[in-house]
């Protein structure tokens, strides 16, 4: 049975959802599965392969996951990594989806983890979970609101990326 773990940051508790349907439908694949938020998780290099996520603010993964990906960016690249990102552009502009999957080649420029798979999936705007300020710049910018992650493709990715990452039933 392989061991996978997911880390993910998040502001609004998006990515954290996100996160823990991953983490479920790898461990229904057969894997024993750990999922922590990057400033609470340790060195990656006991598990057999891991996945990390993040919501997207002003074109950026969270500082906490881009600094846990640096900081154990050398055992990351010895073991079946996957990267994947939700961001709310893709609610409202699906058609973004290259230029919000490249929110990530700056930490795959930094570091050097090749991810086996890149999962983008959309986010929310659930205004109770922002800012004051955020809730503001979401309104100027005509965001919709809502819940708008689709758990069939996050399903069906992490079903593609256990296979890539080796742990697939």
């Amino acid at each position: 049975m392989s061991k996978v773990l997911v880390v993910y940051g998040t502001k609004s508790g998006c990515t954290t959802g996100v996160a823990q349907r991953i983490g479920s439908t790898l461990a229904g694949s057969g894997a024993t599965v750990d999922v922590v938020s990057a400033d609470k998780a340790g060195d990656p290099s006991e598990y057999d392969a891991v996945v990390v996520g993040s919501g997207i603010r002003m074109g950026q993964w969270h500082e906490p996951v881009r600094s846990w990906v640096a900081n154990h960016a050398d055992s990351l690249k010895n073991r079946p990594t996957a990267f994947y990102l939700a961001c709310l552009t893709l609610a409202s502009e699906p058609e973004k989806v290259d230029e919000v999957r490249a929110y990530v080649d700056p930490v795959i420029e930094q570091t050097g983890v090749e991810p086996v798979a890149l999962g983008t999936f959309s986010g929310w705007n659930e205004p109770k979970s922002f800012s004051f300020l955020e809730r503001t710049i979401l309104k100027a910018m005509k965001a919709p609101a809502g819940d708008f992650r689709d758990w069939a493709a996050i399903d069906a990715w992490t079903l593609d990326t256990a296979r890539k990452l080796g742990v697939a039933a």
